[in-house]
């Protein structure tokens, strides 16, 4: 089954996505596709959201497609339609496509998708979906989207996870960086919830990562009036995110 995003837009970092429309939806509850529709909206926001990037800004029609198990398996942005360029807000120039196409290219790769209906696969288990953007980010982001993505890269980017979940990350370093206590706790994605399991194992690994960091090469790093660094991160983690920047 194929659909198509509508228009909703961000305030924070102004994307506009849109509402699930199918060519042949007449075998799809309506709260289900609506359902289905809010949660896509929702994570790709979120991941277009938190990209570790400088300036963007641009309209681009990404085309995901999902497996029975709602995973990724292709993702295309190209330049949207006319359309969708007429709704950039005022003032702002677009970036360079090709990087913009690049940057919501790599974040669907690693956003945590919802489950998909069953009744909108075809028949080969897959389900394409369209969502055109409209992409405005910001060139000073927050300290907390690099400190994410400083930890996946030193804990969670090269572990081989065979579930869907988020690592919380609460730490406390010295003046020279070197870590004086981590917790690191596994709990569910809150869109696959179904695809979560407590791996002791990954825990254990995540914690020992973490209390070995020296915290002087995370982005943001700086000392309260103890001369402590201390703070919390959170990471998503699935599958096919393993090894990907």
């Amino acid at each position: 089954m194929f659909k198509t995003l509508s228009p909703v837009l961000l305030i924070t970092a102004l994307i506009c996505l849109a509402g699930c429309k199918s060519h042949s939806s007449s075998n799809v509850d309506e709260q289900t596709l609506k359902t289905f529709t809010h949660d896509m909206q929702q994570a790709l926001t979120r991941s277009i959201a938190m990209a570790n990037t400088g300036e963007q800004a641009g309209a681009v029609l990404l085309k995901v497609t999902l497996d029975r198990h709602s995973a990724p398996i292709r993702c295309e942005s190209r330049r949207a339609p006319l359309t969708y360029e007429l709704k950039m807000p005022a003032g702002i120039m677009p970036t360079n496509l090709k990087g913009l196409n690049a940057l919501v290219e790599a974040q669907c790769w690693k956003t945590i998708y919802p489950v998909v209906p069953q009744e909108m696969l075809e028949e080969n288990g897959e389900v394409e979906v369209l969502a055109p953007m409209v992409v405005v980010l910001p060139a000073q982001r927050h300290s907390a989207i690099a400190q994410q993505q400083f930890f996946w890269e030193s804990l969670l980017r090269d572990q081989a996870v065979t579930s869907i979940g988020r690592a919380s990350v609460y730490y406390e370093a010295n003046a020279q960086g070197h870590v004086e206590g981590c917790l690191v706790q596994l709990y569910p994605h809150p869109l696959r919830r179904d695809a979560f399991r407590l791996e002791g194992n990954l825990q254990a690994q995540l914690n020992s990562r973490c209390m070995a960091l020296d915290l002087r090469k995370m982005p943001g790093f700086a000392l309260d009036e103890r001369g402590m660094a201390s703070g919390y991160s959170e990471v998503d983690y699935a599958p096919w995110r393993v090894g990907r920047p």
